[in-house]
């Protein structure tokens, strides 16, 4: 996950997109708007996307470093081989 504060800045933004996904349920149940509870999913969407950039950037920082740094190439090989499978998914 990376530092106590990079894992805390996610924790708020695991919180953050609770709040989004809450106020859809609450538009859906109270009859809002359909164009207004889809712009408001797309917030949701967006900040599940941003807590997924923040987790990627500390595994890169502290977990792929340190493999693709080590000497075992087993070690090094398994780290890309993650990160493509994980790429793979993304598109």
């Amino acid at each position: 996950m990376g530092t106590e504060k990079n894992k805390q800045g996610v924790i708020k933004r695991v919180h953050y997109a609770q709040g989004h996904l809450k106020a859809v349920e609450k538009m859906i149940s109270e009859g809002a708007y359909c164009l207004d509870i889809i712009n408001q999913n797309h917030a949701v969407i967006e900040a599940l996307k941003k807590i997924n950039q923040m987790i990627l950037e500390g595994h890169l920082g502290i977990c792929a470093w340190d493999a693709v740094n080590s000497k075992n190439s087993n070690k090094r090989k398994a780290a890309v081989s993650e990160l493509l499978k994980l790429y793979s998914k993304q598109n």
